[in-house]
């Protein structure tokens, strides 16, 4: 995954405010986060860094990583008052090589995994489990293939169950019998679905919630 000029997700970060936050999320992550009260947290998908600031406000030294640079750009000038650290914020398609091994005591990953290829999504793990600690915990959302949000029938499918919207955004929907392969580098201690029906289109959205922790 090689950074390029443009990613498709710069569409998402065209105004001035940021994303508004999924609450129910935020509220798992911040129970997961309760284990590692001054931790050092890489935010994978960060986009304009909403959760990022969120979790410096708790203490936390968080970086965070995003493919859009609009994305990023938004994530820079928006900040946040109440942080009690500074947010790093970097702008690579990938996890950075440059960033040392064993880093990490938390990796999370909300909504970012279903939206690449099966390959990307094994190499980015990998990457992950690297720069994470021995007992670090990785913390991801992905999508279940009982989401009802997406209109996948009327996209491209270009791997079994992962489908292109046509502008070349990715969304892959998983089953629970996927996620252990998945995420066989981890060890899955919690998966919570996680559903809600979307104000946009008034159809289920439905999400796996999965913490793994990284045993060496």
């Amino acid at each position: 995954m090689e950074t390029t000029a443009h990613s498709p997700w710069d569409t998402d970060y065209k105004g001035t405010e940021p994303a508004p936050v999924y609450e129910p999320l935020w509220h798992m992550l911040q129970q997961c986060l309760r284990g590692f009260p001054v931790a050092s947290v890489l935010d994978f998908g960060c986009g304009d860094g909403n959760y990022a600031y969120l979790m410096a406000e708790e203490g936390l030294r968080v970086t965070g990583v995003d493919s859009s640079l609009r994305a990023i750009e938004k994530a820079v000038a928006h900040g946040s008052g109440k942080a009690r650290r500074p947010c790093e914020f970097i702008r690579q398609d990938s996890i950075p090589e440059d960033l040392p091994d064993n880093s990490f005591d938390v990796v999370v990953m909300l909504n970012v995994l279903h939206c690449l290829t099966l390959k990307e999504r094994v190499d980015l793990l990998v990457k992950a489990k690297k720069v994470l600690k021995q007992g670090g915990v990785l913390f991801a959302s992905v999508l279940d293939e009982e989401d009802e949000s997406y209109p996948r029938h009327e996209w491209k499918e270009i791997e079994p169950n992962t489908f292109d919207d046509g502008t070349g955004r990715l969304f892959h929907f998983y089953s629970r019998d996927e996620l252990a392969e998945a995420f066989k580098g981890f060890s899955i201690t919690e998966c919570n679905m996680l559903r809600n029906i979307h104000p946009e289109v008034g159809r289920q959205s439905a999400l796996f919630v999965l913490t793994a922790t990284n045993n060496g």
